[in-house]
């Protein structure tokens, strides 16, 4: 019930999804509502430090998702037509680029003048590297176009799935709500 098999995800596979999907959303309208703040705004202050926290949280789930994809089998795909089979693939890797293409330029942007990202004031995550203000002014830019694009990718992602369930009415959705038991 914890692990993933061929016939379906396991509760590890499934609350990590989800996880990561609640945080990931989230983090973007944390984000669009930083955008209108002004100085004086509690928020101002607050909503970066909280978004940089829940975004290492993001990046963690994303290392031991990615781990726990490598070290456990993929349930069989149950469509069998190509250009839906694709369509998924492309989706999902898609969505794995983009978020770690977030996740990085966001580390990037907060560790630019050299000093550590922090998680909640508990544990540090060191600067690799300074950054001009050209270069951090990139990395925004890269961070909140590849943002969007997330978004439209879990749009479509959240379509294939309800066609899935609602038109072809396979148990593709199901798998991702019920750990597989064997």
């Amino acid at each position: 019930m914890l692990k993933d098999s061929s016939a379906g995800y396991g509760l590890i596979s499934i609350l990590i999804h989800w996880l990561s999907a609640l945080l990931i959303l989230f983090l973007f309208g944390l984000g669009i509502y930083m955008t209108g703040l002004g100085y004086y705004d509690d928020w101002y202050h607050k909503g970066p430090a909280l978004h940089i926290s829940l975004g290492l949280i993001v990046l963690l789930l994303m290392l031991v998702r990615v781990t726990w994809r490598i070290l456990n089998p993929t349930p069989t795909a149950l469509g069998n037509q190509r250009v839906q089979l694709l369509g998924a693939t492309l989706v999902k890797w898609g969505l794995y680029l983009a978020i770690f293409v977030v996740l990085v330029s966001g580390y990037l942007i907060t560790t630019a003048e050299g000093k550590p990202a922090s998680l909640f004031d508990w544990i540090y995550f060191p600067s690799f590297a300074t950054l001009s203000a050209q270069q951090v002014d990139l990395a925004g830019e890269l961070h909140e176009y590849v943002a969007w694009g997330i978004i439209g990718l879990v749009v479509l992602h959240v379509a294939g799935a309800l066609v899935h369930h609602f038109v072809v009415r396979d148990r593709t959705l199901v798998r991702m709500l019920k750990p597989v038991k064997k």
